[in-house]
């Protein structure tokens, strides 16, 4: 089924570390520990709210190699060979459920190591709404769709990686990641709704969001591929 993609070149930021985009402890935030300052002991799975997790191993790593403020941050470190399989996903995951769509999103991302070894490598971060499709563009067969997701292509490619009938595509930037510096990105998650979906979800059940270190299509003699991406101090709330 054909998808209907939008392109929406947007200006990055960059941001050096220990900025003010974000102390982690705003009472504003709807992401639990948006820093990675504090325990990250407790189980977290899918359906846990208000935990950070990976849906498939690899788990993401608290690291204090690098970050945009405090101490910590979330590295996702990927390392593939010719022989890794076509497509593989790190990420770091939180599901939350607020009484309405928040209105921003925001974080920063620093990347080393970017070894691009296969077309389709990048990273993105995704916000599925579970279902409050009601006042939503319906799905290709002319229902609602059980989710609705916007995909936000943050660096490394300058094509959608494939199609997928319940998601629209926002490139924050086409070009290659910048390495060795924090790069602050920013979006107001309801305008991208109203213009992307034609509306505002409302009676969803959940909200999850997805920070990424990718690759898709790769062939048995690409590779290698590696890259060492770390997000912190992410934000969905209120403007501020």
């Amino acid at each position: 089924m054909a998808l209907l993609l939008l392109f929406l070149g947007v200006a990055v930021a960059a941001a050096c570390g220990g900025d003010d985009s974000g102390d982690g402890n705003d009472p504003d935030d709807g992401f639990a520990n948006p820093g990675f300052e504090e325990d990250l002991t407790r189980p977290c799975v899918s359906d846990t709210l208000d935990c950070w997790f990976a849906l498939n191993p690899p788990e993401f790593i608290v690291s204090d190699r690098t970050a945009n403020s405090g101490v910590n941050s979330a590295l996702l470190a990927m390392r593939q060979t010719a022989a890794s399989r076509e497509a593989e996903i790190h990420y770091l995951v939180q599901e939350v459920a607020p009484n309405e769509l928040p209105e921003v999103i925001s974080g920063n991302y620093f990347v080393e190591n970017w070894v691009k070894g296969t077309d389709l490598q990048y990273l993105q971060f995704v916000v599925i709404v579970f279902g409050g499709g009601d006042d939503l563009a319906p799905c290709p067969g002319g229902g609602a769709c059980s989710n609705y997701q916007i995909r936000y292509l943050l660096a490394g490619i300058d094509r959608e990686p494939f199609g997928i009938a319940n998601a629209k595509f926002v490139f924050i930037t086409d070009l290659a990641p910048v390495e060795g510096e924090w790069i602050h990105f920013e979006r107001n998650l309801r305008q991208d709704f109203i213009d992307l979906w034609g509306g505002l979800p409302s009676d969803f059940t959940k909200i999850r969001v997805l920070f990424e270190v990718r690759y898709d299509g790769k062939t048995p003699t690409e590779g290698p591929l590696e890259a060492d991406v770390f997000y912190d101090d992410l934000y969905m709330g209120p403007p501020r």
